[in-house]
């Protein structure tokens, strides 16, 4: 016998932090209902996807095959980053140019719906130590997934959800899994202008931001 690892809860909303240094690319995303998934080379962490063998799995004689395998596989999986929050200055300092891109709202269980059947979500997992491979029967693949399931503990302010899929753009059925665009507070009033047009061509909704204190608020 052995206990079982449920999760009862689910954030209702996920979040997409995004520069507007490629505007049309951007916003053409979210017009054409996609997520572009990424190798983990490409990733800003240079610690992503390390990993160890332990000294039982050192000891069977094919860690150097596997690891072999796990490399190749984790090189091949496509990868988007989601976080659990939009106010995180920090996110919105460096993955939103200092306050001048966006912050994309999606409705979590209706982009769950929408994207194909082998798309996986998982929450990151944060440590001190790099993730380490033992003597085990998973496949390589489930391997790789699970060393891209870790992060350093200095990452823990992203409160990252991460989604495993194939490299390059994953479509999604429906746009309206876009529940609304905040819009940076230093997002200059054309660009903001123009973001508006064109997202309320399709139904979606956006929100500026403004700035109290050290507090941030959307409307």
């Amino acid at each position: 016998m052995a206990a079982t690892v449920e999760n009862y809860v689910l954030p209702s909303s996920l979040y997409r932090y995004r520069s507007l240094e490629e505007f049309d690319r951007e916003i053409g995303a979210i017009e054409q209902a996609y997520v572009y998934c990424a190798s983990f080379e490409e990733m800003n962490d240079p610690m992503e996807g390390l990993f160890n063998f332990s000294a039982l799995a050192k000891k069977t004689g094919h860690d150097a095959k596997l690891r072999a395998e796990i490399r190749q596989h984790r090189s091949d999986i496509g990868l988007a980053s989601f976080s659990e929050t939009n106010d995180n200055e920090l996110m919105w300092a460096h993955y939103a140019n200092q306050f001048k891109g966006i912050c994309i709202e999606y409705s979590f269980y209706q982009l769950r719906k929408s994207l194909p059947d082998d798309v996986e979500f998982v929450r990151l997992f944060y440590n001190e130590k790099v993730p380490t491979v033992g003597k085990n029967k998973k496949e390589p693949i489930e391997i790789a997934k699970r060393i891209l399931s870790f992060k350093n503990y200095r990452w823990l302010y992203e409160r990252e959800w991460r989604m495993f899929a194939r490299r390059g753009r994953v479509e999604y059925a429906d746009p309206k899994v876009v529940k609304k665009v905040h819009i940076g507070f230093r997002v200059e009033p054309d660009v903001e202008k123009a973001i508006k047009k064109r997202l309320k061509a399709i139904g979606i909704k956006t929100q500026g931001m403004s700035i109290k204190g050290y507090g941030m608020k959307f409307e």
